[in-house]
């Protein structure tokens, strides 16, 4: 078994992170590496489509199962190369409250089973938390601007009472 992480503090609300998360509809407008196949909120249960494309590397689809589907708090899938126990993964987003409005996420993936010893050590495995770290620092950004935008609105009303 091994895992790949990636932390990341955000000057937003976890409600709006978890937002961000659930839109699958709108990965497309934020996100570089990771696209949902799919516009309708995640379920738990449901298999959901994802593409993901990583720099210098593969793109492929791949349809997890999700497992958690806690609001505001944690999201998660898992998926199985083959058959269970050869290469499996389990994916989640973690967000935990700081501050008076902010989100620590919490991005991760453990991976298990026969395979995993050799396939820790491919190229695409090694550079795996970078990714993490670049889909960590999409969400914060997607996050903010959207928290940023709500206040400008906010203002805009105000002003114009």
């Amino acid at each position: 078994m091994f895992l790949v992480e990636a932390r990341t503090q955000i000057s937003a609300p976890p409600a709006v992170v978890w937002g961000v998360l659930m839109d699958m509809g709108r990965y497309k407008e934020w996100s570089t590496l990771l696209h949902a196949e799919q516009t309708t909120p995640p379920q738990p249960g449901q298999t959901i489509r994802l593409r993901l494309s990583m720099p210098n590397g593969p793109t492929y689809s791949f349809q997890p199962l999700v497992i958690t589907l806690e609001r505001d708090r944690h999201f998660a899938w898992s998926q199985q190369t083959g058959m269970k126990g050869i290469f499996d993964g389990e994916h989640h987003f973690v967000l935990s409250p700081v501050d008076s409005n902010g989100t620590l996420l919490h991005n991760y993936e453990r991976y298990s089973g026969l395979l995993s010893p050799i396939i820790q050590r491919l190229p695409m495995m090694r550079s795996a938390a970078s990714g993490f770290s670049t889909m960590n620092d999409e969400i914060k950004r997607r996050s903010e601007q959207l928290v940023s935008g709500e206040s400008v609105m906010m203002h805009q009303e105000v002003q114009t009472r």
